[in-house]
């Protein structure tokens, strides 16, 4: 989701990050130059959260360092609107000069899709309408340098069967290949939210195995949509557990990237209610064990929480960090610094 919150926060992110700030700003940045010139060992973790790309889409790499992170997502475009001008050419390769000077990897970018697409739409304009959205924003991502693309697979609107939905999903999928080079296609798991396909990973095994590129899909896992569906995080041994079943029925090589959530609603509840980390029904010994898990090395670890005063993305990227274990300790500072010139 996005809420309105989220998207007040983006703004005042990348206000934050204007070179012209306050001595304090100035201070952390002079900090950072000087952690950054050490030699320092890399984690394995890439921490980091769904940044705004208002006044330049090169500007989602400004906010990701504004707040600490070692990776991002965004949106593309306007999530208003189904037609959308060309990208400029001119802001896409801003965009590859940010991500190449700043050494953000095309691996731990994951920009995420419209709201508007339907994929597994029953009403063929919606349908076809998704389908094009899709191939724009694979097109994209490719101008932009970009290896990934996230959505949500799409709701059968209650008129047709789940087969016949993901059957149609997977045709805009492979349509969207033939169109447009490289760019993997990550399936997002959903909250089993009203008619919404991808709720239990046998549905996104269906799709995947009806994509004839299998080298370009894969899957993103959001922690809140898995507790929301009824995979028990807040467990002892939870994440293990998911992962386990992940693997069993899906394929962990198909495991993408990781959306990092707590859920306002209980286990199995079905709603799609993100909360912040440690604030919600998860609880914050899951998201330990989910930066301790070694499966999950070295892919984005994405937050999309609402936030509040004082606990924003920045605090929640460090209290991430902060949860690391002995052997996979690294400073949060000194871990982002050294990939990343202030």
């Amino acid at each position: 989701m996005a809420p309105k919150k989220r998207e007040m926060r983006k703004r005042k992110t990348e206000d934050a990050s204007d070179p012209g700030q306050s001595g304090d700003t100035l201070g952390k940045e002079t900090k950072r130059e000087e952690l950054r010139r050490r030699d320092l060992s890399e984690c394995s973790k890439y921490i980091g959260a769904h940044v705004g790309i208002q006044g330049g889409i090169w500007k989602a790499v400004d906010a990701c360092i504004a707040i600490g992170g070692s990776s991002f997502a965004l949106f593309l475009g306007s999530q208003r609107s189904w037609t959308r001008s060309a990208l400029d050419t001119n802001a896409a390769d801003k965009f590859q000069e940010q991500c190449s000077l700043h050494k953000f990897a095309p691996a731990h970018i994951l920009p995420h899709g419209s709201y508007l697409m339907n994929c597994g739409s029953p009403k063929e304009d919606v349908f076809q309408k998704s389908q094009a959205l899709l191939v724009d924003e694979l097109s994209r991502c490719s101008r932009l340098g970009l290896t990934l693309y996230n959505f949500h697979p799409g709701s059968s609107l209650g008129t047709i069967t789940t087969e016949e939905c993901m059957v149609k999903i997977a045709t805009a999928i492979n349509h969207a290949h033939q169109q447009t080079p490289s760019v993997v296609t990550v399936l997002e798991n959903m909250s089993g939210q009203g008619s919404t396909v991808g709720g239990k990973f046998s549905e996104l095994k269906a799709i995947i195995d009806k994509v004839r590129d299998q080298g370009r899909i894969r899957v993103c896992l959001d922690t809140c949509h898995a507790f929301a569906a009824g995979y028990d995080l807040s467990a002892e041994g939870g994440v293990k557990a998911m992962l386990d079943e992940f693997d069993q029925q899906v394929g962990l090589q198909y495991l993408k990237a990781i959306h990092l959530n707590d859920s306002k609603g209980k286990l199995g509840c079905n709603l799609d209610r993100h909360e912040d980390i440690g604030k919600g029904h998860i609880g914050i010994s899951a998201f330990r064990d989910i930066v301790n898990e070694p499966r999950l090395d070295n892919i984005p670890l994405i937050l999309e929480t609402p936030g509040r005063p004082g606990f924003e993305y920045a605090e929640q990227i460090e209290l991430l960090y902060s949860l690391l274990t002995r052997t996979n300790k690294c400073s949060h500072m000194t871990c982002t610094s050294s990939r990343h010139t202030i």
